[in-house]
């Protein structure tokens, strides 16, 4: 599966949930943003927009138990960026742009997805639309356009 990056995303590894946090997704949960957050079988997505808010959220996943250091230990999160692409070098994770197919021409809009995963599915946050949608407003490959 995929799931959807706009501005500078988080990816949290699955894997690393069910593993390294005691409460597993309802601590997880609790500890998310309300709106850009999406998540498939294998990643979680949360978009946000201020580096702030990144560190912050980071530091909560940690506190959590995932691991992670800003040196370059990427064991379970990640980030990416909407028109940059894999922020932090990760051998678990791929960054890809892909037409979802709506409208006349079909637009891109930024993925990341698990290495191996064989599944085209995307996953988007709860209420997400293409139309007025960070996608539409930058363009997946940063030109401005969709």
């Amino acid at each position: 599966m995929a799931v959807l990056v706009e501005a500078t995303a988080v990816i949290v590894r699955a894997a690393g949930v069910e593993r390294q946090i005691p409460g597993g997704w309802d601590a997880l949960g609790a500890s998310l943003p309300e709106q850009g957050v999406c998540s498939d079988d294998e990643l979680v997505s949360i978009s946000l927009f201020d580096p702030a808010e990144v560190r912050r959220l980071v530091e909560r996943l940690v506190a959590l138990g995932l691991h992670f250091e800003w040196e370059g230990n990427f064991d379970d999160i990640a980030f990416a960026d909407q028109k940059r692409g894999l922020i932090t070098p990760c051998d678990w994770l791929t960054f890809e742009t892909v037409n979802i197919g709506i409208g006349g021409t079909p637009p891109s809009v930024a993925i990341c997805r698990l290495i191996g995963s064989q599944s085209h599915e995307l996953r988007v946050p709860e209420g997400w639309r293409y139309q007025g949608s960070l996608s539409e407003a930058f363009g997946a490959e940063g030109t401005g356009k969709a």
